[in-house]
């Protein structure tokens, strides 16, 4: 009866057969199965039983250079490396030479970096010093002039030559590939678009291995590649700053997204995401969030940690309430909660002291903006209510006295309130398709205008005091048919206006 390599194992340890019997057994069982995984075992116990001769070394060193199997080949390079140590450095250093696997090649670089030696470290160098790759030539240029590069250890080595074969690699499977180099290390890497080239299914499939060496990764992104599931180990780059997720069709996070604690970026605008875990409360140093069409209706407690939050955008989800951890996030300063299914502005909201930008259009139940405009900070600067079915300005709209951008487009606007000409800070104002026919004569107290936007109204008259203003630069107004052959146009023009027609 054949013994399975479990069986010798316990053989072995109870003393029913010796190291060497054993090792004969193990090595007849390699000689004589087509299974892998039982050739992998059985080199995997002859490491365990320690047994250690010349004819154990050259067999081992023959799997390691001739068998064609790679696992099997990096079973027998770790046996080896345990066994004999200082030994192994010639055999693995002709499988650096000759090995064509760039995984393989990686675990042939680490287990030389496990060897504490001086000829290790000449190998590694070496191996550096013949890198066929532009970009990494000349970044490491300054390493080797300064003579740095000597006094590196072995495991800073093996990470450099581990960096360079996972490029060369994206290299080969792709046209173009984007990244930045420093000290030999990539620290940027643009994977976006991928699945559009012919093998960039290879570039995704082997990922999560990619992510395992270039784990120094400052910028990450993954921009439009029909991902829909994240690989764990996005979640062990604790350098990472930047990461564009963004038009992909990913259905969840990885609960430990909180590990991301450098991250300052965070970008997964259209996906298809219906929750956020509760650890992304943990991503301390988060500015930006961008959660844009999405299928989100409510957002985890832990969010209100976020205290270093500046810009939250839920655009196009389906929140019906503005929600209520948004009212700790005391450093934001751009929301945008477009697009959702808001029926009520909150009081709390005032109190977001650092706010500037506030986006609200597309919530048709906000057409009252009279019932709570005096909840808005009053230092906010920019103010979006697109879409919004308004039919009024309320009176109270000169309490946003910093308002410098007003975006009213697509509403049911026929007349601008008195009160409205208080906003002296008003930069940019767009009320574009509604259905005004003339603008008031107070228009020149805009003094800081500089762009109006009136396309697809019904203007048919302007008021001279529009040449009053001293700082406009830009008036739309195209599709409106009955003012734009009218003279005033012209002396508009002869003024230095850009009119739009």
């Amino acid at each position: 009866m054949v013994l399975t390599p479990q069986q010798i194992l316990e053989e072995y340890k109870n003393k029913s057969i010796d190291e060497i019997a054993a090792a004969d057994l193990l090595i007849h069982l390699i000689e004589n199965t087509n299974q892998i995984d039982v050739c992998i075992e059985s080199i995997g116990i002859l490491k365990d039983i320690g047994y250690r001769s010349d004819k154990m070394y050259s067999y081992l060193e023959n799997l390691l250079i001739s068998e064609s199997d790679k696992r099997i080949r990096k079973a027998a390079a770790n046996t080896l490396k345990d066994l004999y140590q200082e030994r192994t450095l010639s055999p693995l250093k002709w499988s650096l030479e000759h090995e064509k696997s760039w995984q393989f090649l990686i675990d042939i670089v680490n287990l030389i970096s496990q060897i504490n030696s001086d000829d290790a470290r000449s190998i590694l160098i070496d191996r550096i010093w013949k890198f066929e790759h532009h970009d990494f030539n000349i970044d490491l240029r300054k390493l080797f002039k300064s003579k740095e590069i000597q006094e590196y250890p072995n495991e800073n080595l093996a990470e450099i030559i581990n960096n360079y074969l996972v490029i060369n690699e994206i290299d080969t499977l792709l046209k173009e590939t984007k990244y930045q180099i420093e000290g030999g290390i990539v620290s940027e890497l643009d994977l976006s678009f991928v699945t559009e080239q012919t093998n960039g299914w290879k570039i995704l499939k082997n990922f999560p291995i990619f992510l395992t060496v270039l784990n120094k990764l400052k910028t990450l992104n993954l921009r439009s590649n029909k991902i829909v599931v994240l690989p764990a180990t996005i979640t062990s780059l604790a350098f990472l700053e930047y990461l564009d997720l963004s038009y992909n069709m990913i259905t969840q996070l990885p609960k430990d997204m909180g590990s991301l604690k450098s991250l300052e970026y965070l970008n997964l605008k259209h996906n298809e995401l219906n929750e956020i875990p509760n650890s992304i409360g943990d991503l301390n140093n988060l500015k930006l969030l961008n959660l844009k069409l999405n299928k989100l209706a409510y957002l985890p407690p832990s969010m209100e940690n976020l205290h270093r939050l500046e810009v939250l955008n839920l655009h196009g989800n389906q929140f019906n309430e503005i929600p209520i951890t948004i009212m700790s996030l005391k450093s934001l300063k751009k929301l945008n909660l477009g697009l959702n299914d808001l029926k009520i502005v909150p009081e709390w909201l005032q109190d977001l002291e650092s706010l500037k930008i506030l986006a609200l259009g597309g919530n048709k139940e906000l057409s009252n903006l009279g019932d709570w405009i005096i909840f808005l900070p009053r230092r906010i600067e920019e103010l979006d209510l697109y879409d919004n079915d308004i039919t009024a300005l309320p009176k109270n709209i000169n309490l946003l006295k910093s308002l410098r951008r007003l975006i009213l487009p697509n509403n049911n606007l026929t007349s601008l309130p008195e009160n409205f000409k208080e906003l002296h800070e008003l930069k940019l104002l767009d009320l574009s398709w509604n259905n005004l026919k003339n603008l008031p004569d107070w228009i020149d107290s805009f003094i800081a205008l500089e762009s109006l936007n009136l396309r697809g109204n019904k203007i048919n008259s302007l008021p001279q005091s529009i040449f009053s203003l001293p700082n406009l630069r830009t008036l739309n107004l195209s599709l409106n048919k009955e003012i734009i052959h009218k003279p005033i146009i012209l002396d508009l023009e002869k003024k230095g206006i850009k009119v739009i027609k």
